[in-house]
């Protein structure tokens, strides 16, 4: 009886699976849900597929922001980016300096230091794969990093829309905090295109252009930790979205804005989705209780100063 009802149960989570990701294909189910959704399926039928639903949701998250950035002009993608040039720098190098002192007092590993304070800092899981690959970190200290950093991510995608309308933040106010306070392009897209039209646009490029950064830090990483050995990673998709924005900028594509903006936004809840899909409970429970720490206690200082910053700069 037991191989037979593991098959049902296989059969029930795969056609549950399904069933979600065509909400998010047609809009039914929020970028916050889907994430939720695919955590709790992750939680409880973790296992129950074969197939590489992570790798998928990353690619389908680059698809969906090179696809915004045919309705975004270039000539504004500068101007937002510019705005917010210092005040990026100024929230990443914080960051990464605070991160490095509270992972000294906590005695964690320097790898794991860099890799927690980097996804903190820059754009969690890439900014980890990024410094990761150019330390040679481990599997394990990845993993801890990804963990920390999505379930994290998952929270900021409630609690940052929840916050902005309690305070009534502008839709500017909103996308600039957003942008400089989540780890991930993912959720900070998601949290933004629930707050509105005009955030998601400022965010998204705040975002991309805080992303830039992983370059850089990785140097630094690589010399601080390891040989000095260094590996370039180039977020292509990046590149991709300016020539979107540029192409946009030339061809006339309002006619289509009303139709590129949703497909995107499905694509960014489907990706969520999947995302979720990916942590289960294996990953979760190998987080150390101080590795776990050191990312919550850097996020929360993260989010409530960048939204001092917002709200007073």
């Amino acid at each position: 009886m037991a191989p037979k009802t593991n098959k049902n149960i296989q059969l029930a989570s795969n056609i549950l699976l399904i069933v979600l990701t065509i909400l998010c294909v047609v809009g039914l189910l929020k970028a916050s849900y889907a994430l939720a959704a695919g955590l709790a399926w992750g939680w409880f039928f973790s296992g129950s597929h074969q197939l590489p639903l992570g790798s998928w949701a990353s690619l389908l998250l680059k698809v969906a922001i090179v696809l915004l950035g045919f309705t975004l002009p270039f000539g504004e993608l500068v101007t937002n980016a510019g705005d917010s040039f210092w005040l990026t720098v100024m929230v990443i190098a914080s960051a990464i300096i605070l991160g490095l002192l509270l992972g000294k007092l906590f005695k964690l590993d320097k790898h794991q230091t860099w890799l927690i304070s980097s996804g903190t800092a820059i754009c969690g899981g890439s900014a980890i794969a990024a410094v990761g690959s150019s330390i040679k970190a481990n599997h394990q200290q990845m993993v801890v990093s990804l963990a920390i950093v999505f379930l994290l991510n998952a929270v900021a995608l409630f609690v940052y829309p929840a916050v902005g309308h309690w305070l009534e933040l502008s839709q500017q106010q909103f996308g600039i905090w957003a942008a400089l306070g989540i780890h991930d392009t993912s959720s900070v897209v998601g949290a933004a295109a629930e707050y509105g039209k005009e955030a998601l646009e400022i965010a998204t490029t705040a975002k991309l252009a805080r992303a830039l950064w992983i370059i850089p830090v990785a140097l630094v990483a690589s010399f601080a930790v390891s040989s000095g050995k260094f590996k370039l990673t180039i977020p292509l998709f990046i590149v991709f979205f300016l020539l979107a924005s540029s192409i946009g900028s030339f061809i006339n594509l309002e006619a289509f804005a009303e139709y590129i903006q949703p497909a995107a936004k499905n694509l960014f809840a489907l990706s969520l989705l999947w995302m979720g899909t990916s942590l289960n409970k294996q990953a979760i429970k190998t987080i150390p209780v101080k590795a776990m720490m050191l990312g919550v206690i850097l996020w929360i200082v993260l989010s409530i100063a960048t939204l001092a910053l917002v709200l007073y700069w």
